[in-house]
């Protein structure tokens, strides 16, 4: 690109002066033509070379010359007679050498001074992209003969001798690569002990898969497959007696079913002997356990490999929504595919996976593992979020009398749910229907709800923290009451002591609250929270409710969303496809197995999320950047605040219709101002901007009443709010709206302009507090990992000078080496987490990691973590 505007440059430059000589040669001949009549002659100037050779002649006649991309300026002298002339054919018969020679000189100083280059070679990001997977594409396209080629050579059956002896090679074994070709002898030698390995068959020039259980024997000169036994493969003791170990024979015992990732497996017990003392072994469930089956029922007459669970387990957290039967079809698919038949039982397969889930989860719960506990934010948790997901709910047909595993664990029991709501019944009367605010009806916000006539559980209620964490649940039978998330409230306020309480319907489930404390004091303490609406859900809200109830405006929120709880809805919610159709106890487990998993991930890349937040720059001096005096600031977000909280209707008609004016004009422009922002979806915004006309609709009606009580010189011009409202007409045309009963001096303005500047103040404050809170979670989670280190250690000291009455001698020493376990991987998190915090916090990680909130609160005297009376809900 620049060699190109380089050339051109040049081409200007020789056009530029073949005008110049064109123009003088016209000025010469206008002289000469006066001073001698008729007389005409034409000089051909011949240039040489230094060796005195012509040069080869370019053309410069005026239609070859012509150039279409340049904007020809006559360059005249002040004596000719208009700056119009037209600019005469140029031509080598009318140029002057001197000046031909000048100009020549002045372009190749040009020429010799610029920096010509070659094309760019580094295109942008968006093109090389595009330009690798073109060049992939075509890559593969031209190898794809190749491939299939490859791919059909796969099928022929190559002649050739055992990978152990020179016997034919008539098996194919891809498990023991790169010896994979074995003679008949050595496959029965090999393979007696490798029971698992997947095996082909090279009889009659083809490959056929074929099944543990079937060997190659050579009768009447042909090859042929007979069966054979297979035994499990297990561990083995040490010593079965002490007599001679040739003297042991082995053998087959009853028949077992083995279910691993490649599928199913129809084997037998091994059966150990011997034939002098006649001591026997076979192998027991404590056997079974250490080899890596768990079984499927007491008796063990069908086993699962721990890898099985462990890979549904990790695709259930992955893919929610695959089924128990789609897991297993996958893996009769690969029986089949290996040569071998047989079904999956999956009854039978859902209740050894819980219970072998339930006695790990026993297991990490002696080894001191917290599920659902935030490390970040032990023990002071800033904000708990709570939201109902309708989408979990259960019909009513699925129908289950066994008793679930995790009962309590996660999802709170359904009796002590059942007896909180009575309770609360009892002592307040509830009101139906339900809650308005603005221009949204919110399902949620009501005391009183039916149930649904073909479902038992209608969905479940989360409470999360600020990091994604779930905490507790609980199942909802009567749509999102009041009184479920009150009950979490009361679960978690003590243990968590959390600050905030976050809801997308805060200003109507406080109220609520403040009303029921009156008559139940065990819920007071719950009032020592602060409310917190959700941000995202607050735009939704009336103006007013956004001002006083957002979490963007509490002070010592950071920049907390009070939307976290959506990111876990959305995954829980694919759940639904098969939580719905399970039994009562089935859908507990699950749901509580999907939260530990979801919760473990969450652990893992704790110390990433938090590393990732330290993008916080000083920010200036807000005076300075909000282009306004500091005290002006100041009081624009008290008037923006008292204005929210001037909830009382007056006498005077006026004074409501003005209030609701304002209200409604700047709700109106707001939400217009964020149409595209907030949206990113037709079919959202179409359903807004209905919305928006019927508010718009509603404020023109307000303003043509209020215009019918007030005399001519104080009415509201229509135009004008119009105008303020447009899209084109911007902010300034909305801040130019001077409402007539507002009283103005020199340092005051419309309410429109003050909410600007308080969206603004409160951000850049909130920025701030962010910086404090995120030390502040780096330093407990390094505090988290440390006491539960010494907490491991404590245990481990306990349990190494008396046993567990709950165990026996060898599950004593498998918990202390279990403990041994626990106790390296928090030590080797606490060095990661470390690590990353000290990258992230730069030089002075050790003193900020150091100092606890207190000191570091000491510097900001703008924030404020503990809740206090003088708050501003406790006039609301």
């Amino acid at each position: 690109m620049a060699a190109q505007q380089d050339r051109g440059r040049a081409e200007d430059a020789i056009f530029i002066a073949d005008i110049l000589l064109a123009q003088n040669k016209a000025k010469e001949a206008k002289g000469t033509a006066t001073s001698a009549t008729g007389s005409k002659f034409n000089v051909r100037w011949v240039e040489k070379d230094v060796e005195g050779r012509p040069l080869l002649k370019r053309n410069r006649s005026g239609e070859t010359r012509k150039r279409a991309s340049t904007t020809v300026v006559s360059v005249v002298s002040s004596e000719d007679a208009t700056p119009f002339e037209e600019v005469p054919t140029v031509t080598q018969s009318n140029c002057s050498q001197q000046l031909f020679e000048s100009e020549m000189q002045k372009l190749q100083n040009i020429l010799t001074s610029a920096d010509v280059q070659g094309p760019n070679n580094n295109p942008s990001t968006s093109t090389s992209w595009c330009l690798r997977q073109s060049v992939a594409q075509d890559e593969w396209r031209k190898a794809r003969s190749y491939h299939i080629n490859c791919l059909l050579s796969c099928n022929v059956v190559p002649e050739g001798s055992c990978s152990y002896c020179s016997s034919p090679a008539i098996i194919r074994c891809r498990d023991c690569m790169p010896q994979e070709w074995l003679c008949m002898d050595c496959d029965i030698h090999i393979h007696k002990k490798l029971t698992l390995h997947n095996r082909e068959s090279c009889i009659e020039g083809i490959y056929k898969p074929i099944e543990p259980a079937v060997c190659c024997v050579k009768k009447d000169g042909r090859y042929t497959l007979v069966s054979q036994v297979c035994l499990l493969p297990t561990v083995r003791p040490v010593n079965l007696c002490s007599c001679d170990p040739a003297n042991i024979t082995e053998s087959a015992g009853r028949a077992v079913i083995l279910v691993c990732i490649n599928g199913r497996y129809d084997l037998h017990m091994p059966n150990l002997q011997c034939r002098l003392c006649l001591a026997h072994w076979t192998p027991d469930m404590s056997d079974l356990i250490q080899s890596g089956y768990w079984p499927a029922s007491v008796n063990a007459d069908t086993l699962f490999s721990v890898d099985v669970f462990g890979t549904f387990e990790e695709m259930k957290t992955v893919a929610p929504s695959l089924s128990r039967q789609g897991f297993l079809r996958m893996l009769e698919r690969r029986t089949c595919h290996f040569g071998r038949a047989g079904k999956i039982h999956g009854d039978v397969f859902q209740r050894s996976y819980m219970e072998y889930t339930f006695c790990q989860y026993q297991c990490e719960k002696m080894a001191s593992v917290e599920h659902f506990t935030c490390p970040a934010c032990t023990p002071s948790m800033l904000a708990l979020c709570a939201d109902g997901n309708r989408k979990l709910y259960r019909f009513r047909q699925s129908k289950g009398s066994e008793k679930p595993y995790f009962d309590g664990t996660f999802i709170a029991k359904d009796t002590d749910v059942h007896h909180f709501v009575d309770e609360i019944r009892s002592k307040m009367k509830s009101t139906a229907g339900r809650g308005l605010c603005g221009a949204s009806q919110w399902s949620a916000a009501r005391e009183t709800a039916r149930r649904a006539s073909k479902l038992d559980e209608e969905g479940l209620e989360v409470v999360v923290c600020r990091h994604g964490m779930l905490l507790r649940a609980l199942n909802m039978y009567r749509g999102e009451i009041f009184a479920y998330p009150l009950y979490l409230q009361k679960e978690l306020q003590a243990a968590t002591n959390g600050q905030f309480y976050c809801m997308d319907i805060a200003c109507k489930y406080w109220p609520y609250i403040e009303k029921l404390a009156v008559s139940m004091l065990d819920l007071r303490p719950l009032l020592q929270m602060r409310p917190f609406l959700s941000v995202m859900h607050a735009k939704a809200h009336s103006t007013k409710c956004e001002i006083i109830w957002s979490g963007k405006n509490q002070e010592g929120a950071g920049t907390t969303a009070g939307e976290e709880v959506e990111m876990v809805n959305s995954y829980l919610s694919r759940c639904a496809l098969t939580t719905k159709y399970m039994t009562k106890s089935a859908r507990n487990d699950m749901l509580t197995v999907h939260a530990i998993g979801w919760n473990r991930q969450k652990k893992k890349c704790l110390h990433l999320a938090l590393s990732s937040r330290r993008f916080l720059l000083l920010l200036e001096d807000l005076s300075s950047e909000l282009g306004c005096p500091e005290n002006i600031v100041h009081q624009w977000v008290h008037d923006v605040r008292q204005w929210a909280t001037d909830g009382t209707r007056c006498d005077d008609d006026q004074s409501n219709l003005q209030k609701s004016i304002e209200q409604m004009f700047l709700g109106v422009h707001q939400k217009k101002a964020s149409l595209y922002n907030q949206t990113d979806s037709n079919k959202i915004r179409h359903l807004r901007r209905r919305r928006l006309w019927e508010e718009k609709r509603k404020l023109f009606d307000t303003i043509k009443l209020y215009n019918e009580q007030v005399p001519d010189e104080e009415r509201i011009v229509e135009e004008k709010v119009v105008s303020g409202l447009s899209v084109a007409g911007g902010d300034r045309e909305a801040e130019s709206v001077i409402w007539p009963w507002e009283v103005h001096s020199s340092e005051s303005s419309n309410i429109l302009t003050k909410k600007k500047i308080f969206d603004a103040y409160m951000s850049k404050v909130r920025h701030e507090e962010e910086k404090i809170i995120v030390m502040r979670e780096m330093r407990q989670h390094c505090t988290y990992l440390k006491r539960m280190a010494d907490n491991i250690r404590t245990v481990i000291s306990e349990i190494s000078s008396g046993r567990n009455r709950c165990l026996n001698e060898e599950g004593h020493r498998g918990l202390l080496c279990l403990l041994q376990k626990r106790l390296a991987d928090v030590e080797e998190k606490f060095q990661v987490v470390c690590s990353s915090y000290r990258q992230a916090l730069g030089p002075n990680a050790s003193s900020l990691l150091e100092d606890g909130p207190e000191e570091m609160l000491e510097d900001h005297e703008e924030v404020d973590y503990e809740s206090s009376d003088d708050s501003d809900f406790e006039g609301v």
